[in-house]
């Protein structure tokens, strides 16, 4: 259950608007269903969300609660992430207030909102729902392979991995379904980790599946989207490279037996996010993930998507000019120009893989 398309989302973020933490409130903003009241964040009020993130958006950014509340908001959405996703103390007592204005609670944080009394007890109290979007279901299946059985097996599955966290494979994946839907093509976005699920209403977050049901996890998403798609994006997380979380990506690389993959990097990160660990050379790392996927379907990197947000368009011209003679494939920053190239690698993968549509194989 998520909550309605109609609901009017105040989006929270105090003191993390605008920043690499946010990135949940700016996934909402740019790709979100739901219609933006506004960003709460006091540090940042009064100005603009556009200034902040780029993204044209006509919602204030404004210091509290009540505010949201006066401008009609039915729903908080906890907009920030970070490594260990604790919900702040301080936070709490804004989570309450807002509860007892009328709003219901969006959280992707790993504390789950109905661990705390407190907070349970004002939903109650108030006839407010609670979303612990991370909260994974119960009786999820050991993974199989089963997305090579069947009319499955027909679709073209599209897996977006990276360099590193936080490079844009969410980002990526819906800016290339963007292209693909605008051209007639049947798609399907599988969300793995809470920000997507707040975009599309529905996925699994993969970090919080114990780890034997991961991949199973993972394969269940594709299968169920491939009942009514032709074309696939698996949302990627983690890196195989990253030390942390590794286990993820490798649940997701079985899981999805993808096809194709997308690289995603960021040419100004030169070490592994929180560690001294170099980034990785990326034709080393292309021939790492192709090779993982030659276990159980063959899978190949077709090309790189950049992410240049804080390069002038110069210096994004000329790193997506070097990914291109480094890797040999094509590469852009699919958010600042376009995803077409992107689109375009799929497209021709598939006749060369002489995929036939899932459409096709329903009638």
């Amino acid at each position: 259950m998520y909550i309605e398309e109609t609901a009017r989302l105040a989006i929270y973020a105090p003191g993390e608007f605008g920043q690499e933490s946010s990135k949940t409130a700016e996934g909402v903003l740019r790709y979100g269903r739901n219609p933006i009241v506004c960003v709460i964040d006091d540090k940042q009020a009064g100005r603009t969300i556009k200034s902040l993130v780029g993204i044209d958006i006509d919602a204030p950014i404004v210091s509290t609660i009540d505010e949201a509340l006066a401008l009609g908001a039915d729903a908080l959405l906890l907009g920030t992430a970070w490594n260990g996703g604790r919900i702040p103390e301080r936070w709490r007592a804004d989570i309450v207030a807002a509860i007892a204005g009328g709003m219901d609670v969006i959280n992707g944080l790993h504390d789950f909102l109905e661990d705390d009394a407190n907070i349970v007890a004002a939903a109650k109290a108030h006839g407010k729902r609670l979303f612990d979007v991370r909260k994974p279901p119960e009786n999820m299946p050991v993974g199989a392979a089963r997305v090579l059985e069947g009319n499955v097996r027909n679709a073209h599955v599209i897996l977006t991995i990276g360099s590193d966290c936080s490079m844009g494979k969410m980002t990526t994946a819906l800016e290339i379904q963007k292209v693909a839907d605008a051209q007639g093509a049947k798609t399907a976005f599988v969300a793995t980790g809470q920000t997507g699920i707040m975009i599309c209403g529905r996925g699994i977050a993969i970090d919080r599946v114990i780890g034997d049901f991961m991949a199973g996890a993972t394969e269940m998403m594709v299968v169920e989207a491939a009942a009514h798609a032709d074309f696939i994006f698996v949302e990627g997380q983690g890196s195989l490279a990253h030390p942390g979380f590794s286990g993820v990506t490798m649940a997701l690389v079985h899981g999805a037996c993808p096809q194709s993959m997308i690289l995603c990097h960021k040419p100004s990160r030169t070490k592994i996010k929180n560690t001294d660990i170099e980034i990785s050379d990326l034709n080393k790392l292309i021939a790492s993930y192709e090779s993982m996927t030659t276990y159980l379907r063959p899978g190949k990197v077709l090309a790189v998507a950049l992410n240049t947000s804080d390069l002038t368009e110069e210096e994004a011209q000329a790193a997506i000019s070097q990914v291109q003679v480094h890797t040999g494939l094509p590469a852009c920053d699919p958010v600042r120009f376009s995803a077409k190239v992107l689109w375009q690698a799929i497209e021709a993968s598939s006749k060369l893989l002489n995929i036939r549509s899932t459409s096709e194989n329903r009638r």
